[in-house]
């Protein structure tokens, strides 16, 4: 007898992970690394989500709140309700951020919408991919050469890249990563594939001139 198995329910911890597609449009950093969610309560097929800002006077909330309930309800659909409550105690302080927020202060984000007079282009996927660093040493994959190639067609993206060994403990950290900076940056975008290779193998020939300047060679 064929079986099958139903989805898993939807838990908080994957409407944080969607979290991560909201930025703070003045920082250019997503709110869950800035640090600005306190909790996420989801009963049934509502969420709610706990939040600060980092001025409660913040011009921004307003966008930030339509921002959330729009992306949550995009990225689950089995949602019927997102309910953002804002919170002040405990005041924000930068030591919310994460260690990955204070990455994104070298590189903040800010969104690039596609128009039918505008669409995304191939030069768009690499400009964003310059947001996309290497924890290890600090250069955008870009620059540091790990990309070779960029596929975009109806809204999908296909990135080949590779890394800098293939023992590389930090793969599955650049995929989220580059999987999330897409997301956020471009929010019309329906998927994002990316195809891990080695060949050919990364070398020091393929950083970019920028990055040799980065790395003061």
């Amino acid at each position: 007898m064929a079986s099958s198995t139903s989805p898993s329910p939807l838990q908080a911890e994957d409407l944080l992970e969607s979290l991560t597609r909201v930025l703070d449009p003045e920082m250019g950093i997503n709110i869950v690394d800035l640090g600005l969610v306190y909790g996420i309560d989801l009963v049934y097929d509502v969420g709610t989500i706990q939040m600060t800002l980092r001025d409660p006077d913040s011009p921004v909330r307003e966008i930030i709140e339509q921002d959330v309930q729009q992306t949550l309800l995009k990225r689950h659909p089995e949602l019927t309700a997102v309910n953002v409550e804002f919170v002040w105690d405990p005041v924000w302080g930068e030591h919310f951020m994460t260690e990955e927020g204070q990455r994104q202060l070298a590189s903040p984000i800010t969104r690039r919408i596609a128009t039918p007079d505008n669409p995304l282009t191939h030069d768009d996927i690499v400009d964003t991919l310059h947001h996309v660093l290497d924890p290890e040493v600090g250069i955008n994959i870009i620059d540091l050469g790990l990309v070779y190639g960029i596929g975009l067609r109806d809204g999908a993206v296909t990135i080949q890249m590779t890394m800098t060994t293939p023992s590389c403990p930090l793969q599955a950290t650049l995929e989220g990563a580059v999987n999330r900076t897409m997301q956020t940056r471009h929010p019309e975008i329906t998927d994002v594939t990316i195809d891990v290779v080695w060949d050919p193998p990364w070398g020091v020939e393929r950083i970019s001139p920028e990055g040799r300047r980065q790395l003061g060679w």
